[in-house]
């Protein structure tokens, strides 16, 4: 018999779902969990910093208060969904773009042959060289 290797890197990559709430309660289908922590940081953030503006908008024009929140954390949703910059995921991407901007940008470094170089302002200056063949 022979054994094959199994590759688990989709199973772990696979997100966290949901779907019973309870003992007696149970979704009819299964809720991301990312999706869901998405949605509650959206409302949050679109609460503390454009209620003012938001309720102003609703006091003219009825269920904006609703449609706004609402609709922009699902749109947030999907369109954190279905962005992958660079084949990863948005979350990752970002990750990555920090770390390399404090890393490299933020310090003035330079890369060469996949080794951080300080970053010099001066220019590079070279001496003459004369160059021989030695005689045999």
């Amino acid at each position: 018999m022979q054994k094959r290797t199994y590759n688990y890197r989709n199973v772990f990559n696979e997100p966290i779902k949901i779907k019973q709430l309870t003992q007696n309660f149970s979704l009819p289908y299964f809720i991301k969990l990312r999706d869901i922590l998405i949605y509650l940081i959206t409302i949050f953030l679109i609460f503390v910093l454009f209620h003012s503006i938001v309720s102003f908008i609703s006091s003219y024009v009825p269920l904006f208060t609703m449609l706004f929140y609402i609709g922009v954390p699902y749109l947030m949703v999907r369109l954190i969904e279905k962005v992958q910059p660079d084949g990863k995921n948005i979350f990752w991407f970002l990750w990555d773009y920090v770390s390399f901007y404090f890393e490299y940008l933020q310090p003035k470094k330079k890369i060469c042959h996949d080794t951080k170089v300080n970053y010099i302002d001066q220019s590079v200056v070279f001496d003459e060289f004369s160059y021989r063949k030695k005689d045999k």
